[in-house]
């Protein structure tokens, strides 16, 4: 049915951009890239918005979405100089804001990233998809205690993937509230290779006992591939095996979960 209305409405829409007069024509056009978008016709959307940018009235909607185009087809560094086009405009344009340190991140100009969500946050504090994201950039930074103030500061911590990232910035930290910070992560999400991550920073702590505990629980609900890790943990702390470091934590999300759907949060949706 939506599928039905949007061919209806660009039937209509080519019917009017022939008679229209210049004035409206930027709005036919630009209506034309969006039903072409949102039938994810991008070649033919990009013509219609390549003609709605040469006037003022449709010019940042129209780069905008030449910008997803570009996105959706990898060119990040070209989607990239599209939204940036719109900030030196409208430089407290939200949308272009997120979409640009997003575009960031894929073109890993981490430091234009953080300076992108550092303003959105400043326009909208409330903002908890680009709180997250800059704490992930920060993290990726090395600066893990301004990424816990972050995530305190914009009341992220309600989110078991939240409260992971604290986790983590903390035990980087050295600080004991990690220990908390993932107990309240599981406590939302029971995940079990969060589970031997916590096991392997209580190991690492010297709590041996909760250690062992943790790791036994995370092999229950492990995948197969992750089971002979955890059982190989367990055998060392156990006695079973020679002493050795705990096995290497999941990577942080943003990095190579980045495509999981777990991880950064697209904010072109």
């Amino acid at each position: 049915m939506k599928l039905c209305s949007v061919l209806v409405l660009l039937a209509a829409l080519l019917s009017a951009v022939s008679c229209a007069s210049s004035s409206a024509r930027a709005e036919e056009y630009y209506a034309l890239g969006a039903a072409y978008f949102e039938l994810k016709k991008y070649d033919e959307a990009e013509k219609w918005f390549s003609r709605a940018k040469f006037y003022p009235a449709t010019r940042n909607a129209a780069e905008y979405h030449l910008g997803r185009i570009a996105f959706e087809k990898g060119g990040y560094g070209q989607a990239l100089v599209y939204f940036e086009r719109i900030l030196a405009r409208d430089p407290e344009n939200v949308t272009a804001l997120r979409a640009a340190a997003y575009a960031c991140i894929k073109t890993e100009e981490l430091e234009k990233a953080r300076e992108w969500y550092g303003q959105v946050l400043e326009l909208v504090p409330e903002s908890y998809d680009e709180g997250f994201n800059y704490a992930l950039v920060l993290m990726a930074l090395g600066e893990a205690e301004t990424a816990e103030q972050v995530l305190v500061k914009y009341n992220n911590t309600e989110n078991p993937e939240a409260l992971l990232l604290l986790a983590r910035a903390q035990k980087q930290q050295g600080k004991p509230e990690a220990a908390d910070a993932y107990t309240a992560s599981l406590l939302k999400n029971d995940d079990a290779a969060v589970r031997a991550e916590f096991a392997g920073y209580l190991e690492e702590q010297g709590l041996t006992d909760k250690a062992l505990e943790e790791y036994q629980l995370a092999l229950q609900s492990a995948a197969e591939d992750k089971k002979a890790d955890i059982q190989g943990a367990i055998d060392r702390l156990e006695g079973k095996e020679p002493a050795s470091v705990p096995p290497e934590s999941a990577p942080p999300d943003g990095e190579d979960r980045e495509e999981s759907g777990s991880s950064l949060r697209d904010p072109r949706s």
